[in-house]
């Protein structure tokens, strides 16, 4: 008797679980960060990025199922990175004078050219931005380094999606 009552329950918890999967699936959820590509997009050419863009471009592509090619001739859109800058502020200072808060920018000089090498976008640069409280103990010094290194990474992402975004607009203006 025991054992029947349990099944029912494994039974009926795996429904409500597989119903409310159904439902998530049915009003348009999708993961956060997921973009819908662009059949041009979907496959990208990347010239001149740093190792850390190369890497958010990976990880963007990779959750949108888009995937970036080895050579300009099999990509249907090629991102040439012109010029990356990176800095880090002191935005303010602790009565000891050490730094409280940073703030952390990221500019991304770039264009577009589609498959056959046509201008798409001209010359664009994006700027972001992100700030955070720096409490300097020896406690928190490594943690706060860290949080650091996680920030940057969601700076290139967040500059990639703006990528993204704009090549989009461009595909919708160039098809009918």
């Amino acid at each position: 008797m025991f054992n029947s009552s349990f099944k029912n329950r494994a039974v009926t918890k795996s429904s409500l679980i597989f119903i409310a999967l159904l439902m998530l699936t049915a009003c348009g959820y999708h993961l956060r960060g997921a973009i819908e590509l662009p059949e041009a997009l979907k496959t990208m050419y990347v010239k001149g990025a740093s190792p850390e863009l190369s890497k958010a471009i990976r990880r963007i592509f990779r959750v949108n199922s888009g995937k970036l090619v080895a050579t300009s001739g099999e990509a249907g859109m090629i991102l040439n990175v012109l010029d990356e800058y990176y800095q880090r502020k002191t935005v303010s200072l602790s009565s000891t004078g050490y730094s409280n808060e940073y703030e952390l920018i990221y500019r991304l000089t770039f264009d577009l050219l589609d498959a056959n090498g046509n201008k798409l976008v001209s010359e664009q640069t994006i700027e972001v931005y992100k700030s955070y409280y720096n409490a300097q103990t020896s406690e928190t010094l490594l943690s706060k380094d860290n949080e650091e290194i996680v920030l940057r990474g969601e700076l290139y992402e967040e500059a990639v999606r703006m990528v993204i975004q704009r090549a989009r607009s461009e595909l919708k203006k160039t098809l009918p």
